[in-house]
């Protein structure tokens, strides 16, 4: 599916889009490890795609908006909460004022972290998230199909990138 503006300066403009998942769970690296969200599957695209599993990378430049969403699990024993740190990267570079932290909650808790950047890119440029814990028993979960009643998977992340100008 093409989606197309009408632009009256510019005449008619193709925009660009991208839906990404991962489905496996990710394991944390450790304390001070800055573990990649890794993208296994393309639902759809134009212009945009996964290079090496992890660059959104851009064929247009322009301004995106950059959403995500991943099902954080804490695998680990213990009581209280673990924090999670997310931040996004362009082309190998933190991205000032990007990062979030997300409380999970006691051993088997879960929680979804969920949220967007409006990010500006030339063509070419590739973006990336990260996520760091100090609990190495924090994953990402990806979980299978159900049953009773019947529901499709959780992937682990989902990524969704549109164009905006």
């Amino acid at each position: 599916m093409t989606v197309v503006v009408n632009n009256p300066v510019a005449g008619y403009r193709t925009l660009n889009y991208g839906m990404f998942q991962h489905n496996a769970t990710l394991t944390n690296g450790g304390a001070t490890t800055a573990n990649l969200f890794l993208l296994d599957t393309t639902d759809l695209a134009n212009g945009i795609s996964v290079v090496d599993t992890s660059k959104i990378t851009f064929v247009t430049g322009g301004i995106y908006n950059f959403q995500f969403s991943a099902q954080l699990y804490r695998s680990g024993g213990g009581t209280g909460f673990s924090t999670a740190e997310i931040w996004l990267s362009k082309n190998g570079t933190n991205v000032a004022e990007s990062n979030g932290q997300m409380n999970v909650p006691q051993s088997g808790g879960k929680a979804m972290a969920a949220w967007n950047y409006l990010v500006t890119v030339n063509s070419g440029d590739y973006l990336q998230l990260y996520w760091s814990s100090s609990d190495t028993g924090l994953e990402i979960l990806y979980a299978g199909a159900g049953t009773n009643p019947t529901r499709p998977v959780t992937p682990s992340i989902i990524v969704t990138v549109s164009q905006v100008a």
